[in-house]
């Protein structure tokens, strides 16, 4: 006899499979990953997708929504937050966790926002946002654990935009520095090193010493993972 269906289990909706198949489809194949192919691999007709979503565009705007709430938890910070080490820590990691799921949308943003004007907008309005909590957590950890140098409120907001800029960046470097593979959540993992060094000079040298060795055990961790 057939055992019986574990009622305590949630049933996964067609809409929600929908959005995980985008995800998955275009982290490995690109960007250019279109509404037949993701029915295709559901096994649903392409007027059940069409029920839950009218084009492809209405799937991306609607993962983008997913994305931002994402990072907006792990970055929400309000001012005299303080940022002891695990919490910087805490944003470098789940920082990577964000970008690794959401991977294509960065490599292929160009893409999405030259053809969605909305969704382009959003970007924007993300981008200042995150840029603003980065900036936040910056001042903070300064302020916390003082280095050698001591930014004033406009060098941490040009610290905070490097960083920006060099974390949705990450994944295109890293697909080009790999060319025919598959990137793997290490190689993400390994691009939040490089943006922790920004904040060097900034910072307390025992205070940068305990991220950067927290960071390289998170960074450790995901390359055996990933070789297993």
């Amino acid at each position: 006899m057939a055992p019986a269906p574990n009622k305590d289990i949630p049933k996964v909706g067609n809409r929600q499979r929908i959005l995980d198949a985008t995800i998955k489809l275009m982290n490995e194949q690109g960007g250019a990953i279109g509404t037949s192919q993701i029915a295709d691999h559901l096994g649903i007709s392409p007027g059940n997708l069409y029920y839950h979503f009218r084009n492809r565009e209405e799937i991306l705007r609607e993962l983008f929504d997913e994305l931002t709430r994402d990072l907006d938890d792990v970055l929400r910070t309000a001012p005299g937050d303080p940022v002891p080490v695990e919490r910087l820590v805490s944003c470098y990691t789940g920082g990577t966790k964000v970008l690794w799921r959401y991977r294509f949308f960065f490599s292929y943003a160009v893409d999405f926002m030259t053809r969605d004007d909305g969704l382009a907008k959003k970007y924007q309005e993300f981008s200042t946002r995150s840029k603003g909590y980065m900036r936040l957590i910056i001042q903070e950890a300064v302020e916390t654990a003082p280095g050698l140098c001591k930014p004033t409120l406009r060098e941490c907001e040009h610290l905070a935009e490097t960083m920006w800029v060099l974390w949705v960046s990450w994944p295109r470097y890293s697909e080009l520095n790999m060319p025919g593979q598959l990137i793997g959540e290490a190689d993400i993992g390994r691009g939040l090193e490089q943006i922790a060094f920004v904040l060097a000079p900034y910072l307390d040298a025992k205070y940068y010493k305990k991220t950067t060795q927290q960071l390289h055990r998170f960074v450790a961790n995901l390359k055996r993972t990933q070789a297993r």
